[in-house]
């Protein structure tokens, strides 16, 4: 498949900390508590990766659209994204890259996976419980990438009110890899604007991963470099 859409310009990368967390304006909102009972079938039988993300060999990648190669992630962002690169201090590899824009934001972290489906199944139950002991709550909901986690946890604001971060979590499975996608600030509201969210989804569906055949443990974090020139 030529790979190729999407018009989009070259976006300098942000490099953070791994200590550091990456903050939205009005990403935290108090919101009703949402139902957090969980579909007995997720599924998972139809192939939600048609559109993207896709693995490295199923594209054939064109020269016309700028891209940022982290080795083992390739991204085509768009003109006014803001991309920060969480970064281990010592290995200097890149653990997750986080989109921002227009007061939302997209991490995307990059897993080992086994041979056969089942991970996403597993990490979205792992992240319902997760939720669960944070007192906070999860719906399992209809996503762009098939079932999606709509999770709440609550946090103390900065003159002691009761908040609530709200979230949107995707799980897209490949050949022996899984990304896992957040969505953050005001797209994730349950109440916000499709509009709001089409812009990380496409982002999303023009992920490109280059896992290469190095054997991993399935649920191993697989991270990457930094571009070139980068520090």
């Amino acid at each position: 498949m030529k790979f190729g859409r999407g018009g989009r310009s070259q976006v300098e990368p942000e490099i953070v900390a791994d200590s550091d967390e990456v903050e939205l304006e009005d990403g935290d909102e108090v919101v009703d508590e949402l139902d957090a009972d969980v579909p007995a079938e997720f599924g998972d039988e139809v192939d939600w990766r048609a559109d993207g993300p896709f693995d490295y060999e199923e594209v054939d990648l064109g020269t016309d659209v700028p891209r940022i190669d982290l080795d083992t992630l390739i991204l085509t962002p768009w003109d006014g994204l803001n991309l920060q690169l969480q970064v281990d201090e010592q290995s200097r590899r890149v653990l997750a890259v986080t989109g921002v824009w227009a007061e939302s934001g997209l991490e995307v972290v990059l897993f080992a996976a086994p041979g056969t489906a089942g991970m996403a199944d597993e990490l979205r139950e792992e992240a319902i419980a997760e939720a669960a002991e944070l007192s906070g709550t999860t719906e399992v909901t209809d996503g762009p990438f098939g079932p999606q986690i709509q999770r709440v946890l609550p946090q103390p604001g900065p003159t002691g009110e009761q908040l609530f971060h709200v979230s949107r979590v995707w799980f897209v499975e490949g050949p022996k890899w899984l990304l896992r996608g957040t969505l953050l600030g005001e797209a994730a509201l349950p109440d916000a604007p499709e509009s709001k969210a089409a812009p990380f989804v496409e982002f999303f569906r023009n992920l490109v991963v280059r896992r290469g055949n190095q054997p991993l443990v399935p649920g191993d974090r697989i991270t990457m470099n930094l571009p070139e020139g980068a520090g």
